[in-house]
């Protein structure tokens, strides 16, 4: 597997900004994407620019449906074409945030799930037992977030690191045939979605 894509998200107190880097040789390359998502507010559409300077619209990422479960989250280029979608699993996840990535036909190429299992459920519980739930909240921040990617065949061709520790910042490793079977735009989406839409 080698490093795809590098995502940097910063903290505004009014918008949350997702810078996302190309890789060569292993090392951060120039910026492929940027967007950026107002906080508090429920996102039906995320717009992807090639620069910050926000001057040329690249590819977006929108909801299927408004608080949908099972939610969809199509990618489209500048003219609306279809690039592939994004489909919560919303039986995976309630164990291990889990999703499929879709190319633009509708078929399933990859499949993301949370790489621990055992901190997801504590993720997701841990915070209704009284009292110890807010203790374990608090721990629970010194723990990174990791996701497989897993192909057709179950087997495992990527993941997604968190590389830091106190700030979201992101690496994507794939092998060679799975980073040739999706869309670069789209893996951007679900990099960024990985945070975005699960308010990371």
């Amino acid at each position: 597997m080698k490093p795809r894509l590098f995502v940097e998200q910063k903290l505004t107190a009014v918008v949350n900004k997702y810078r996302v880097y190309g890789a060569v040789d292993g090392e951060r390359a120039q910026m492929v994407a940027f967007a950026q998502q107002k906080r508090f507010k429920f996102k039906e559409k995320l717009s992807f620019y090639p620069d910050e300077s926000k001057a040329a619209l690249a590819f977006t990422m929108r909801a299927e449906k408004v608080l949908d479960v099972h939610g969809r989250y199509f990618v489209e280029d500048a003219q609306g074409t279809p690039l592939g979608a994004l489909r919560k699993s919303f039986r995976k996840s309630l164990l291990a945030s889990s999703w499929e990535i879709l190319d633009a036909e509708g078929a399933v190429v990859l499949g993301v799930t949370e790489s621990n299992r055992t901190l997801a459920a504590l993720r997701r519980y841990a915070g209704f037992i009284p009292f110890v739930g807010d203790l374990f909240e608090l721990f629970l921040v010194f723990f990174r977030y990791h996701f497989d990617f897993i192909d057709a065949s179950g087997a495992k061709v990527g993941k997604y690191v968190k590389t830091t520790l106190f700030r979201d910042h992101y690496t994507l490793l794939l092998t060679d045939e799975a980073a040739e079977a999706v869309d670069v735009r789209v893996l951007t989406a679900m990099c960024v979605g990985l945070d975005a839409l699960q308010s990371r």
